[in-house]
């Protein structure tokens, strides 16, 4: 789990350079980090916050594809623009719930096994 972790954190600074494919990479870096659990919670949680930077802040492309959206549809594009942060911030959002779920799980499976031991 925590080659996943490692993994999502090395895509997430990957994402920041690359310039149109970086905030649908930051997707599959939300996926990795969501199941880097245990020795990998804080690579994870790392991950998912520097993808949620680069989408808010950092992502050129994704402020030019709104500005090119929003001179051709005279106002649509702050509605475009909207709506793919939705769907970029959400899905790390989503990916953050589901790391701490899966990382309560996968302590409660590491106490309960040490417990037996």
């Amino acid at each position: 789990m925590k080659a996943l972790g490692i993994i999502a954190m090395i895509f997430a600074v990957v994402a920041i350079f690359v310039p149109v494919a970086g905030p649908y990479l930051t997707i599959i870096c939300g996926l990795l980090a969501a199941f880097a659990a245990g020795p990998g919670l804080t690579f994870g949680a790392v991950a998912i916050g520097v993808n949620i930077l680069n989408v808010a802040f950092l992502s050129p492309s994704l402020w030019l594809m709104a500005g090119a959206a929003e001179a051709e549809a005279q106002g649509a594009g702050s509605n475009i623009l909207l709506g793919m942060g939705i769907v970029f911030i959400g899905v790390q959002i989503v990916a953050a719930v589901v790391l701490l779920i899966v990382h309560s799980i996968w302590k409660k499976n590491h106490t309960a096994s040490e417990a037996v031991v």
